[in-house]
């Protein structure tokens, strides 16, 4: 019976690793072409433990105010010097908010992209065609 739990629980956390790791470059290719910067500040509003872990091409700033862009764990109490970034999402629900233009977030175990078009517009951000399919109007 022992095995049996530490067979699974080993298995669960090779799972759990490559999910943590695609989460980051999902995280990381969006924070580059949203800011259209090679290296992107990026303030990380409570705890994203994909990007913490992870964040390869990504300067984790502790400070809203000179961050490139905000993504968000929950869309409460987010700092009024964060206000004016780039707000990203981490659940579907953050989408709510006018002001959060996307959101990556996991959805029956899959990973899901979703921008809208007007609130790109609005913020003059022009994605790669890659993203072309996430986008919503």
């Amino acid at each position: 019976m022992i095995k049996i739990l530490f067979f699974i629980t080993f298995i669960y956390s090779i799972v759990l690793a490559s999910d943590i790791k695609l989460a980051s470059s999902i995280f990381n290719a969006i924070a580059i072409d949203l800011t259209k910067k090679d290296k992107p500040k990026v303030y990380l509003h409570e705890n994203i433990k994909s990007i913490q872990q992870y964040p390869k091409n990504l300067d984790i700033v502790k400070n809203c105010k000179i961050a490139d862009i905000v993504i968000l764990s929950t869309i409460k109490d987010i700092p009024s010097l964060c206000k004016d970034k780039i707000l990203f999402g981490t659940r579907y629900t953050h989408l709510k908010d006018k002001r959060v233009i996307g959101a990556f977030f996991w959805q029956k175990g899959r990973p899901n992209i979703l921008f809208y078009r007007d609130r790109l517009e609005k913020r003059y951000i022009k994605l790669d065609a890659s993203f072309d399919k996430y986008i919503e109007k």
